[in-house]
């Protein structure tokens, strides 16, 4: 069903967005979409959330290597149909109140809150100062990530998304938070 849903959302846009094509596409009944949803807001915010990667599960063991795995699957996932798709639904709340009403019930997601879990998991480990704000070090990741995927020519795109690229955002974000890797102890 959610994937049928991201499928109608693709094609056509929150206007042309209804229960009865998302029914018809999953082979599904009508009120077995309103059991689970009560609306299509409701349902393709479901749909949508649920292609977003969670990086919950990320844990190389410092600060370092963890934004670098964050980096490479969100530049992979900004890169995707699902991530346009994401993207599109935040512009489509700018102009549809009944999409905005349903947005801020869940304002942070899972992926929002595990990839804070990455920072705070540092700040533990000592690796950056308790300070340091665990939504701005992902926002600064994420953000420059998005920014370039959107803002880059599609024909540069095999130059221009790489691992190097990950890879000086990190850095960037690493020093401008004071990060120094963590001494594990010797056993």
């Amino acid at each position: 069903m959610l994937a049928a849903a991201r499928e109608v959302y693709g094609e056509r846009g929150w206007s042309g967005f209804t229960i009865d094509e998302v029914a018809r596409r999953a082979g599904a009944g009508k009120g077995s979409l309103y059991l689970r949803w009560p609306d299509k807001g409701a349902l393709l915010v479901a749909a949508v959330r649920s292609a977003v990667p969670s990086v919950g599960d990320i844990d190389r063991g410092c600060l370092e290597d963890d934004l670098r795995e964050f980096a490479r699957q969100w530049m992979a996932f900004v890169r995707s149909k699902d991530g346009s798709m994401t993207t599109r639904l935040w512009m489509d709340r700018q102009s549809h109140a009944d999409l905005a009403e349903v947005l801020p019930a869940d304002d942070y997601p899972a992926y929002i809150r595990s990839t804070r879990s990455l920072v705070r998991r540092a700040i533990k480990r000592g690796e950056i100062e308790s300070g340091v704000s665990p939504a701005v070090v992902g926002d600064l990741v994420a953000g420059a990530i998005t920014n370039h995927v959107r803002s880059t020519p599609e024909v540069l795109a095999g130059v221009a998304h790489t691992d190097a690229y990950v890879e000086l955002v990190v850095a960037v974000v690493l020093r401008g938070v004071g990060y120094r890797r963590a001494v594990v102890p010797a056993h």
